[in-house]
């Protein structure tokens, strides 16, 4: 995912935030609950929680709305970090060769004022 991606999953995350309820039990649109599912499911972030009961059973059940935007901001923040390292190791090539070049030119440049 590219950083250009991943800042318009992250404008999409913060209209839809800004459009969740404001008081405690209030209904939750069921278009916003799934707009949250889209964004999780296209940035890879978990849709799904677990719990351990008493018995040492794992319980897996839906993300809450919370769970689920916490998600998607972690996922948005490792694409971004992974873009972030492509880009330095590319950028490290680019350094490596120019400093090659520039150290051949700086040896063609020892040797023509040896030649004179």
């Amino acid at each position: 995912m590219t950083h250009r991606e991943s800042e318009l999953y992250r404008l999409k995350l913060a209209e839809i935030t800004k459009e969740l309820p404001k008081e405690v039990g209030e209904y939750l649109p069921e278009s916003l609950k799934e707009g949250l599912l889209d964004i999780a499911r296209k940035v890879g972030a978990c849709t799904r929680s677990a719990r351990i009961d008493d018995n040492g059973n794992r319980i897996v059940y839906n993300a809450s709305i919370e769970d689920l935007i916490s998600n998607i901001y972690q996922a948005l923040d490792t694409a971004s970090m992974i873009e972030t390292c492509r880009i330095s190791a590319r950028n490290f090539w680019i350094s490596l060769v120019a400093t090659i070049i520039s150290l051949l030119a700086m040896v063609a440049a020892w040797v023509a004022a040896l030649a004179k």
